[in-house]
């Protein structure tokens, strides 16, 4: 096989792409023995590497990582920097570790030139695909399809050479799972094009997936992953890091006692990640309050947690810009002491509508989606008491509290 450069395929200017560099930078650590004790799900949102049971050895190893990312470092460099510290951390060649699961003392091969390689080549190559994950999704309307590339590999797995060409629009269940990389060593890719071209070489009909099962030796678990994909790598890794953080902590939200429910949500209403989506450099959802039951009851919703969504956020930098992101430490207490409105609208669609505020008025509109599972914060802007008062005047309005 021919050999290629290892330096990231992408062009820092004057650094990596944002969303490339905030994939890797918000995950958290996960210590694991065995790469099959941790499912696809959980590297969406987790750094982990095999035989990496120390977090001081994780925390080195995606420092370097990151810092690769940032400046565009080739592999040797990285290996060449990181070595030594992983020497000097011990966990370098072949050394005895206990197994977590079966108790067994083993004898492990820690850091390699090899594994560095594998580590490196992996973590950027998902990275990068992550991060352009994010910008197809912001930038569909005008490039609304996706077509499946191969690498510049002097050989190719027979499923990913039968892709090649495939034509499919951004949205297509086809990406949630054959959105590459899709194995070890898989150089495979996808160019967002518009609609005209995919056009002209031909929109393809959603493909079938065939599957096999997988026996996970770890946990006796066998599961079905698409043929021709590596365990492992059958997740899109960023529709999965956004969808399952959300669904994770929305859903530990609802779950945990309500003191520390709303003491967790208040943290997250002044934290880093509704900075960012605030100001538009993250999309996705962050809980910034939580429901009181009555309120929940009032509009039909099965959960407490409300969000606030990168939509909303473009729409409250364009039109409310006295809502800046220090203020959404106000929601939770609007929900507790402000005066409430329910409103159904001509179709069907029921939202709380919200104000108070001691040293002047605010107004934050709920909307629950349809299936009531999901609350989110559809305006937030200050607000006048006259206009609460005309507000009582509207047909569908009735007061909830006064």
């Amino acid at each position: 096989m021919a050999e290629f450069t290892d330096k990231p395929s992408y062009t820092f200017n004057p650094g990596a792409p944002p969303e490339v560099a905030s994939f890797f930078r918000n995950k958290g650590l996960r210590p694991s023995f065995d790469w099959q004790d941790v499912e696809p799900e959980e590297h969406a949102v987790a750094f982990s590497v095999a035989k990496a049971m120390q977090v001081d050895v994780l925390e080195a190893i995606q420092g370097a990582l990151q810092e690769a990312i940032d400046e565009g470092i080739p592999y040797e460099q990285f290996a060449k920097e990181l070595k030594p510290r992983l020497r000097r951390l011990g966990w370098w060649g072949v050394k005895e570790q206990v197994d977590p699961i079966t108790g067994e003392v083993r004898k492990v091969r820690l850091g390699s030139p090899r594994r560095l390689k594998t580590i490196y080549r992996a973590n950027i190559r998902s990275a990068r695909a992550a991060g352009q994950w994010d910008r197809i999704q912001r930038t569909k309307d005008a490039l609304p399809y996706l077509v499946y590339l191969l690498g510049p590999s002097e050989h190719h797995r027979p499923h990913h050479e039968a892709k090649e060409g495939l034509v499919l629009p951004v949205d297509d269940p086809f990406w949630q799972s054959w959105y590459p990389p899709n194995g070890w060593g898989c150089k495979c890719h996808v160019r967002q094009i518009t609609r005209r071209e995919a056009e002209r070489r031909g929109i393809s009909d959603s493909p079938e997936i065939p599957m096999r099962d997988v026996f996970n030796r770890r946990t006796g678990e066998i599961k079905s992953i698409p043929s021709g994909i590596d365990p492992g790598w059958e997740m899109n890794p960023g529709l999965y890091r956004q969808r399952q953080m959300e669904q994770f902590l929305a859903g530990k939200l609802d779950a945990a006692d309500p003191a520390v429910a709303h003491a967790a949500a208040r943290d997250m209403a002044a934290s880093w990640r509704l900075r960012r989506i605030h100001e538009g450099s993250a999309r996705g959802a962050v809980p910034v309050a939580m429901l009181p039951d009555d309120l929940a009851s009032a509009i039909g919703a099965r959960t407490r947690v409300v969000q606030f969504s990168d939509y909303t956020a473009e729409k409250t930098r364009r039109k409310h810009g006295e809502a800046t992101a220090d203020e959404f430490v106000r929601v939770a207490d609007l929900l507790e002491t402000g005066s409430v409105a329910r409103e159904v609208s001509a179709t069907g669609t029921e939202s709380l509508i919200v104000e108070g505020g001691a040293d002047r008025r605010w107004r934050l509109v709920l909307k629950r989606t349809v299936a009531g599972d999901e609350i989110f914060i559809s305006t937030f802007h200050r607000t006048t008491l006259a206009k609460w008062r005309r507000l009582h005047e509207r047909d569908g309005v009735d007061l909830v509290r006064e």
